[in-house]
């Protein structure tokens, strides 16, 4: 039944009122969203329009990613081919800030599967406070303030100060440190097995922001025996590296040796990969290769590994041997045991520079810093007295002794100061007058020989080498005119100009970092701008003894011998043979690491010389030459050339095969003193002992040096030199040898430069192919060669023969 009618008027107005208010809001409502629409409509047109390829670029930048490929690092061997450095591979788990889960709850998740994967904790701050809460909290305190203060790590410096240890890194923390990069991987840990490397791979998916990088490794198959020449690596020391073409932040870079020096050309140029990728990272497939990695170019070395072994064995035996021999001070008769930490040995070919062998002690292992620089044993490392780090045979500076008496030996020959036969009265101690007050008898200054209270008597030029005379050096170097005998002396200003042709107070430019210069003071006026008193010629006699002001590397020694040794030519010292590249092209670089040409031999001997693209190449000045058997020939680089008669450096040599000459058990001069050198084996020497008296931070620290006022002398710490050639006639190899109080050069020096020749000869214990029983006779004191009085090292053969059924026994 219908309504229609009863309602009333006014209630029927009243609807219709409600009905025309709510039109009117559902129309403005619509106008809005239409209005609204319509902008957005219009928006999109609009950028459409005008950015439209920008944000295309954008998203396709998105979804195409460009990765860096890493170049084969190149390789380094030795001069007989054995591996001294190579890759391995290796594999990385990381993370990528950027692209981990949105919430809180997502990221824990995969931070506690990643950690049940690896063993890398999720977080250790809960752990790290209950250390710092066990402590002694006055210690935790006051390192905390000093921290503060200085604005350094809490946890690190309470670790560094031994109060407190610092937990290995969580995933958070790395996560938290890498903030600043959020789209670089964060390595979490290194090295995995490739087995776990699988299995995170497979579960990425499920993990966004981790992936598993394959990164090579290094490692040194010679390890701590070439430790100082080869090097190791670690990342990006500064942020310096960032604007060097090819560096990336998370790439690692040569710290030291060779890594360091040559790593521009080992590196190599990275490739470009073209990947897809999905909105976690994760790539999908690969699009393209944009550009081929190049391969680092490969180091071939002058070193001889297993001369290199040997003579680290043989400086190590002699070392552990003169730790158990006590001395006794000659002042107060108290026996005591040296410390013996620190030696090297120099080994080189005297005609070309080729490094043979350069051995340092104390070493380090350098495959401890394959992966990363674990900060323990680093710093064990650096705050050693004794510098592990440092290549003392080039970076190490020390006084030369007697052994650079060559020198103002060579240079007063040459500047008519003395003539080879004239002789010279050699007491055993001379004294000076002071220059100011000559005739005040308590100013005389005394200056002894290293036999006094003995003498010896007269000497001319070759005996003063052969004896070590200091007497006879003092009055060459200084000059010298009382008693009717008068000699001119070369001075400091003639002395530092030999020593400079010789090698000394010059870097000379081997492949290696941080070689030293030493000091050879170069005049007289040196010593007033350094010192601000003038020279003496006090000072001229300790600089001809190779005392005072000067000092010199091991590297150096060798150099002076070697200068003798061929005649006067002073060659560049080289440790790399040449470079190769991965088609086995011999390469030569610029100063600026560019290769500049390839060469590889060709028929009927000729040079096939290619620039760096591989264009042939018509250089008249690039001279590159191989052997019948294709084998690159050494070009050696002469430095400088000594100004000295042949005839002149000939009594000097002379004087140097005296040194190692033993006539019978009553004379014999001081390098034959406690060891028998080789000449029954076939092989002539010549060498130069020396024993140098310095006092250095480790002496003063150690209470080694002090004064006696009773006899009014110093008491230094000696340390023990040698240097040396053979074969004498034409010569193959010098050696320099220095032990760090060592004591006598003649008693521990020698006879390990004996042992390091006869190992290069082959002769006696050292002689190739010999059976077990032929090398356990070879050891007795009548077969055995450089046999010393003072200890005899066993070092085993490469190649000892040994029958099956005995090495089963052993």
């Amino acid at each position: 039944m219908s309504r229609m009618g009863w309602e009333r008027i006014e209630d029927q107005e009243e609807l219709e009122r409600e009905d025309m208010g709510l039109s009117g809001r559902l129309f403005f409502l619509r106008l809005v969203i239409i209005t609204t629409l319509g902008l957005l409509l219009y928006r999109v047109w609009w950028i459409q329009q005008n950015r439209g390829q920008e944000l295309q670029a954008q998203a396709e930048e998105n979804r195409i990613a460009v990765l860096r490929q890493s170049a084969p690092r190149g390789v380094i061997f030795d001069r007989n081919g054995q591996a001294l450095a190579v890759n391995l591979p290796s594999f990385n788990v990381t993370i990528t800030p950027a692209f981990l889960p949105g919430t809180e709850a997502e990221r824990q998740a995969v931070y506690e599967r990643l950690s049940l994967l690896t063993g890398v904790p999720v977080t250790n701050t809960v752990q790290q406070q209950a250390l710092i809460q066990a402590a002694n909290p006055e210690l935790v305190n006051t390192y905390s303030r000093l921290a503060e203060l200085y604005n350094a790590p809490v946890d690190e410096t309470l670790d560094q100060a031994g109060v407190v240890p610092q937990l290995p890194d969580s995933i958070a923390g790395i996560v938290e440190t890498f903030s600043f990069a959020p789209y670089l991987p964060a390595v979490i840990t290194s090295s995995i097995p490739i087995t776990l490397a699988y299995t995170i791979e497979q579960e990425s998916i499920f993990l966004p922001g981790v992936r598993v990088l394959e990164q090579p490794r290094r490692y040194y198959p010679s390890g701590e025996f070439t430790a100082h020449i080869i090097g190791y690596m670690g990342p990006l020391p500064n942020e310096n590296w960032l604007n060097l073409p090819g560096y990336e932040r998370s790439d690692r870079v040569g710290w030291s040796g060779l890594e360091s020096s040559m790593e521009f050309e080992m590196a190599g140029q990275k490739g470009e990969l073209q990947i897809e990728q999905d909105w976690t990272g994760r790539e999908l497939r690969q699009i393209g290769l944009e550009r081929e990695p190049v391969a680092g170019l490969n180091m071939h070395l002058t070193l001889d590994l297993d001369l290199q072994k040997q003579a680290y064995d043989i400086l190590g035996q002699f070392m552990e041997a003169n730790r158990k021999t006590a001395r006794v001070d000659e002042i107060t008769g108290e026996r005591t045991f040296p410390e013996i930490e620190q030696a090297a040995v120099v080994a080189m070919n005297p005609q070309t520079g080729e490094i043979l062998a350069l051995v340092n002690y104390p070493t380090f292992e350098n495959n401890r810093f394959g992966t990363d620089v674990p900060v323990d044993y680093y710093l064990g490392l650096a705050r050693n007295d004794y510098t592990p780090l440092v290549n003392h045979a080039i970076s190490g500076t020390y006084p030369p002794g007697s052994t650079f008496k060559l020198v103002p030996a060579s240079g007063a020959l040459q500047e008519g100061i003395v003539s080879p036969n004239r002789l010279l009265r050699a007491p055993g101690i001379i004294e000076v007058p002071n220059r100011f007050a000559p005739n005040d008898p308590g100013r005389v200054q005394p200056f002894v020989c290293w036999i006094f209270p003995g003498e010896h008597g007269v000497m001319d030029m070759r005996r003063g080498i052969a004896n070590s005379c200091d007497i006879y050096f003092y009055k060459i170097s200084g000059g010298f005119d009382q008693d009717g005998e008068f000699v001119e002396g070369l001075g400091v200003d003639r002395i530092a100009r030999y020593g400079a042709q010789f090698g000394f107070g010059r870097v000379q430019g081997i492949e290696l970092p941080l070689e030293a210069a030493g000091n050879l003071p170069p005049n007289r006026n040196w010593i007033v701008q350094t010192y601000g008193r003038p020279w003496s010629t006090g000072d001229d006699y300790n600089l001809g003894i190779g005392q005072g002001f000067m000092t010199a590397t091991p590297l150096q020694v060798a150099q002076m011998a070697a200068v003798v040794a061929n005649g006067g030519f002073l060659y560049r010292p080289r440790v790399i043979h040449h470079m190769t590249d991965e088609d086995g092209n011999v390469v030569l670089v610029d100063e600026n690491s560019q290769v500049v040409a390839r060469a590889h031999p060709g028929p009927n001997g000729r040079t096939i010389l290619l620039d760096a693209g591989g264009n042939p190449l018509d250089d008249p000045t690039i001279n590159i030459e191989f052997d019948e058997d294709g084998n690159y020939i050494f070009q050696p680089e002469v430095v400088d050339a000594l100004d000295v008669d042949r005839e002149f450096l000939q009594v000097v040599q002379e004087g140097m095969r005296l040194v190692n000459t033993r006539i019978d058990e009553d004379t014999f001069y001081t390098g034959a003193t406690f060891t028998d050198w080789p000449d029954a084996f076939g092989l002539a020497t010549a060498g130069k002992t020396g024993t140098a008296e310095f006092c250095d931070d480790i002496a003063i620290q150690r209470g080694w040096c002090r004064f006696e006022d009773i006899q009014q002398r110093k008491v230094l710490p000696t340390h023990s030199w040698y240097v040396g050639y053979a074969p004498y006639e034409n010569p193959e190899i010098v050696v320099s040898v220095f032990i760090f109080n060592g004591g006598e050069g003649s008693a521990w020096a020698a006879p390990v430069a004996c042992n390091v020749m006869a190992a290069y000869f082959g002769l006696g214990q050292y002689a190739d192919g010999l059976t077990l029983e032929q090398w356990q006779d070879s050891l007795s004191p009548d077969n055995r060669v450089c046999n010393s009085r003072s200890f005899n090292p066993i070092v085993e053969p490469f190649d000892l023969v040994i029958p099956e059924e005995e090495r089963n026994t052993q």
